[in-house]
C-alpha cells in the first residue's frame, strides 16, 4: 500500500511512503511531494523552471533525482489541456489536492503509474484513474479532428488549428517534437579551451559523456543528467550552454576580423559570447536589451568566459539612445534575435503554449517591423543585418523580411549557402539556400530561423 502523509518545515505539502515489499512503480514516487509543490508554484504564476530550481534546492535532490523532477513538472505543464479532458477538470479536484492530482495524472496518462497506486496516491472522489489511463484510447475515439489534436498533443484549440493550417501534413511532427525533451547541448568556449575536443576529454575524466554536436563546430551534446555546472570547466568558463540551433544562427553573423558588431536584442547573452569567440576576442561587440537583469547575467557570464570585448547597456524597446544609434551606423554587423512567439523553444518553455494569443503576436510582431526598420535604416553600406527567430511561424519569418525589403529599396538578401558554405547550409535552410531555418522534428535542435540583410557597398 502507498500512503500520504502530511508533512512540516520544508517539505511540501504531501510525502509519499511506500510500504515494504511493494515493487516500486516506474513513477519516481520519492519525488511525488516536489513535483506536487513546485506544480501548485506553477499554478501561482510562477515558472516552471523557477518552481523547478527551487525545489531542488530546497530538497537538495541529486543530479539524476533532479532531472527526473524538472522533466515530470514540465510535462504536466504542457501536457494541462490533455489531463484536463482525461480528468474531467482540475478545478473540480479541491485545492490542496489539485497539484497532486496534476502530477499524478500526468504520470497514469503516460503509462508510468498504475491506476490503482493513483487511487491510493490521491484519493478524488469521481475521478476515475482507469479513465485516465485509457488516454489513448478515449482521445481516439473523438471525432471532431481539431479537438482530437487539441487534446492528443496539448494545444488549446485555437492554437491547434494554427499549426495544422501552418505546417499541413507535418504538424503531428512538429508538435510530437516541441513535447519532446530538449538535448543538453554545451559550446565550447575557445577563448578558454583549445577545442571541443579537448573540452570532451576533460569531462570525460570526471565522468560525463558527451558527443560532438551533428553541425555546430565547437558543440558537445551531455548524454546523461550529470551536475556539469559545478564542474571547474564551466567555473572557470570553458563552456557555455548553448543550443545547436542558436551556435549556428551566431555563426550566421560570420563578423570580419577586429569587426564591430551591435547585438540589439542580446537577453543574457548565448550569441554575443559566441560572437567575441568567433572574433577571437578582437573587435568590438555592443550588446543592447531592454531588461537589465539579463544585462546582469550577461556581465556575469562574459567575465567568466574571459571576454573583453563586450559592452552592454540598457535600452528602451521602442528607441535607441544617440550612442547606441551612432555604433550601429558605425557597425559591420547587427543582429536581431528579435522577440517573439518562441514556439521553436517549447521543449524548454512548457508554459508558454497556454499563455499564447493572437493579439499577443500581432504586438510581437510591431517590435520586430521597428527593430528592422530601425536597424536597416542604420546600416551602413556594405554593412549586414541578421534578422532572427525562434519562431516557427512563417508571418514572423520570411514574411517580416519580405515586407522589410519592400520598406527599405536597396536593401538585398544575402543566402546562407554564400555565409555558411553549400556544405553546413544546405541541410539547414530553405530549399533555395537563402534562409536558416531549423526545426526539432528535422534537425533535433531548437526551432530557428534567421536571415541576412545586406546595403550594398559604396560604389567609387
Amino acid at each position: 500500500m502507498i500512503e500520504i502523509a502530511s508533512c512540516r518545515s520544508k517539505r511540501p505539502a504531501y510525502a509519499v511512503r511506500p510500504t515494504v515489499n511493494e515493487p516500486a512503480p516506474t513513477f519516481p514516487l520519492e519525488l511525488l511531494p516536489w513535483i506536487s509543490d513546485a506544480l501548485a508554484e506553477c499554478a501561482r504564476g510562477q515558472r516552471p523552471r523557477d518552481a523547478v530550481q527551487a525545489a531542488i534546492r530546497v530538497a537538495q535532490l541529486d543530479d539524476g533525482q533532479a532531472a527526473r523532477l524538472s522533466r515530470s513538472v514540465y510535462r504536466a505543464v504542457q501536457q494541462l489541456v490533455r489531463l484536463e479532458f482525461l480528468t474531467g477538470g482540475f478545478d473540480k479536484v479541491d485545492r490542496p489536492l489539485r497539484s497532486l492530482a496534476l502530477g499524478v495524472a500526468s504520470a497514469v496518462a503516460d503509462g508510468e503509474l498504475a491506476p490503482e497506486d493513483a487511487r491510493r496516491l490521491c484519493p478524488v472522489p469521481g475521478l476515475d484513474w482507469r479513465r485516465v489511463a485509457d488516454s489513448e484510447a478515449r482521445i481516439g475515439r473523438l471525432d471532431d479532428t481539431l479537438r482530437r489534436f487539441s487534446i492528443e498533443h496539448g494545444l488549446p484549440e485555437p492554437l491547434a488549428q494554427r499549426f495544422l493550417d501552418e505546417f499541413g501534413e507535418e504538424a503531428a511532427a512538429v508538435i510530437v517534437a516541441l513535447n519532446a525533451t530538449p538535448p543538453r547541448t554545451i559550446r565550447a568556449n575557445t577563448l578558454r579551451v583549445a577545442s571541443r575536443e579537448a573540452l570532451a576529454e576533460e569531462l570525460a575524466a570526471h565522468g560525463v559523456h558527451c558527443r560532438p554536436t551533428e553541425r555546430a563546430p565547437h558543440g558537445l551534446v551531455i548524454d546523461s543528467d550529470a551536475g556539469i555546472f559545478r564542474l571547474d570547466a564551466f567555473r572557470e568558463g570553458r563552456f557555455e550552454q548553448q543550443d545547436e540551433a542558436s551556435q549556428l544562427c551566431a555563426m550566421l553573423v560570420a563578423p570580419p576580423p577586429r569587426g564591430r558588431v551591435l547585438d540589439a536584442c542580446a537577453g543574457s547573452g548565448g550569441k554575443t559570447l559566441a560572437l567575441a569567440a568567433m572574433l577571437q576576442n578582437r573587435g568590438e561587440i555592443l550588446a543592447v536589451d531592454p531588461n537589465e537583469d539579463r544585462l546582469e547575467d550577461l556581465v556575469q557570464r562574459r567575465r567568466r568566459a574571459g571576454v573583453d570585448v563586450v559592452r552592454s547597456l540598457t535600452v528602451n524597446e521602442d528607441t535607441w539612445t544617440d550612442e547606441v544609434a551612432q555604433f550601429a551606423g558605425r557597425a559591420d554587423r547587427i543582429l536581431i534575435d528579435a522577440p517573439c512567439s518562441g514556439v521553436g523553444s517549447w521543449r524548454r518553455r512548457p508554459e508558454a503554449r497556454h499563455a499564447f494569443d493572437e493579439a499577443g503576436l500581432v504586438r510581437m510582431k510591431r517590435v520586430q517591423e521597428r527593430l528592422l526598420d530601425r536597424s536597416l535604416a542604420s546600416l551602413r553600406p556594405g554593412g549586414r543585418v541578421i534578422y532572427a527567430t525562434c519562431s516557427l511561424f512563417r508571418e514572423e519569418n520570411e514574411a517580416q523580411v519580405e515586407a522589410a525589403l519592400a520598406r527599405h529599396p536597396g536593401v538585398t538578401l544575402m543566402r546562407a549557402v554564400e555565409v555558411l558554405g553549400k556544405g553546413l547550409a544546405e541541410p539547414i535552410s530553405d530549399p533555395s539556400g537563402t534562409f536558416l531555418k531549423l526545426a526539432p522534428h528535422r534537425h533535433g535542435t531548437d526551432g530557428f530561423f534567421a536571415a541576412v540583410l545586406r546595403r550594398p557597398p559604396a560604389t567609387r
